[in-house]
């Protein structure tokens, strides 16, 4: 498993294991050191100390074997024993491990080593102390043998000495730990020092991120940090300065973009009045000519009709039939002709607007189209509190309406379609719903932008309207026009 908790640390908490770690660590291996070779010293002396009171003891032991002066024996243990502290028993026995003597420590020690060591004298074998010496002049020869008498056990322990050297290892470790504790305290005092020095160059990044590129900083300190700060007080200033160089173009660009709107909004208003005044020049030309055509050719044309009626009584009175037949195809042209000229002052200017209002004429319109189209109902609705509509307003709609029900006729394919006149809460703006089941078409499409729909969006925007096409694939289409009832002139 792999520790990463120190990932989560903070430059605080950082700084303060550099200043501290270090020095507990190096505190804990200098005591473990002196720990471990004060033990080593003391059992290496306690070995020592056993092999040298055991050999001491074997040579000073050898009369009191071989007399068997146990009182000497007894009383060399005992000045031995209290003249060491390090051993804990002392016991010497005769050849046939029988104990002579022996001396022991009345407290227990817990470890100790046994050191065995025999005691021996010199032994010369039998010669004839009175044989004259050779003829030769060689004396005979004579070996000594060394021959154990018996043995003496010194047992020793380590505590004692260790004991007694307590005292000065604890003084060095004493002396280690206020070195440790110096260290950690220069540590943490270096470390604080550094921790302000970061916490001041974070605090000044810190207020870069923000935006606040006015920061302070040491700039003459020396060395790594000295270099840290300068640079962070130059990238301030480089930013502050690329800032400002930035939002001086922003302005500047603002101030294009709002003039270059603003001739836009003057130039979509001038071409709004353009197209207002223009329909309003056609809407009035159409009325012109329409009166013209109403007023004099379809004049003319019932003066025809009239003559020829006349011209048929006559003719029939005399019994000329030729004349009678020729003057009842002269009527019957004068009245078709006739009709076609209602027909076209109908489409000039519908005279229905003037006596009947919008909602008549819109009304009258969508018979027309349920008659004259079998395959597809045509339906119309209004709410009950639409006033009357002002004619500067009522003829934009009325093309509006007859444009879409000409395009649902053209392409929609549909059997059903339905026109609703409403009128907002607040009496300020009418609305016209023209829906159909038709096919449908991609509104987003840049081919199906015909003149018509073109038109019925310019002709909406003069009069300040907003429309709305909904049309999803093989679901119909919805045409929704909001106008408002009171028409700002100056746009």
């Amino acid at each position: 498993m792999k520790w990463r908790f120190w990932r989560s640390w903070g430059i605080a908490a950082r700084l303060l294991a550099v200043a501290v770690l270090p020095a507990s660590l190096m505190f804990i291996a200098v005591t473990g050191t002196l720990y471990v070779t004060a033990q080593g010293d003391v059992h290496r002396d306690v070995a020592e100390r056993g092999r040298l009171i055991a050999t001491a003891l074997s040579q000073s032991s050898q009369y009191g074997l071989v007399s068997g002066n146990v009182d000497y024996l007894r009383t060399t243990l005992h000045q031995v024993l209290h003249a060491d502290p390090s051993i804990v028993c002392i016991s010497i026995s005769n050849v046939q491990h029988r104990v002579m003597a022996s001396e022991c420590q009345t407290r227990p020690f817990t470890q100790s080593s046994v050191y065995d060591m025999p005691v021996r004298i010199e032994s010369l074998p039998d010669t004839d102390q009175f044989e004259p010496p050779s003829s030769t002049g060689v004396q005979p020869r004579t070996d000594t043998t060394l021959r154990t008498v018996g043995h003496v056990r010194v047992t020793v322990s380590a505590t004692p000495i260790f004991e007694a050297r307590r005292h000065a290892l604890m003084l060095a470790c004493a002396l280690v730990l206020g070195a440790a504790i110096a260290s950690c305290l220069i540590g943490m005092w270096l470390a604080g020092r550094l921790r302000q020095t970061l916490g001041s160059v974070m605090g000044a990044l810190r207020s870069i991120r923000t935006g606040h590129f006015d920061v302070t900083l040491e700039a003459d300190r020396p060395g790594e940090l000295g270099e840290l700060q300068r640079t962070i007080l130059q990238m301030a200033d480089t930013l502050d300065a690329a800032r400002h160089e930035l939002e001086q173009q922003v302005i500047s660009r603002t101030k294009e973009l709002q003039e270059a709107v603003k001739r836009i909004q003057q130039a979509d208003a001038e071409k709004r009045r353009l197209i207002t005044h223009s329909n309003a020049r056609v809407e009035e030309d159409r009325r012109r000519v329409a009166l013209d055509i109403h007023d004099h050719l379809g004049a003319a044309l019932i003066s025809v009709r009239l003559e020829a009626a006349a011209l048929v009584a006559k003719a029939q009175a005399s019994g000329d039939d030729d004349t009678a037949k020729g003057a009842r195809r002269i009527a019957a042209t004068a009245e078709s002709l006739y009709a076609s000229t209602r027909d076209i002052v109908k489409s000039l200017r519908p005279e229905v607007i003037d006596t009947l209002g919008l909602a008549g004429a819109v009304e009258e319109m969508v018979r027309g189209y349920d008659k004259v189209h079998p395959r597809c109902r045509f339906a119309f609705s209004e709410d009950l509190g639409l006033t009357e509509i002002p004619g500067d307003l009522a003829m934009p709609a009325y093309r509006v309406a007859q444009e879409a029900l000409n395009n649902i006729v053209k392409h929609a394919d549909a059997t059903q379609v339905s026109v609703h006149l409403g009128l907002s809460q607040d009496q300020q703006q009418m609305s016209i719903e023209i829906k159909d089941n038709g096919k449908g078409f991609d509104t987003s499409a840049s081919n199906q932008s015909g003149l018509g729909l073109i038109g019925m969006r310019e002709r909406v925007a003069a009069v300040g309207g907003e429309l709305c096409i909904s049309s999803p694939r093989g679901q119909g289409t919805t045409i929704y026009v909001t106008l408002p009832l009171v028409i700002d002139k100056a746009s």
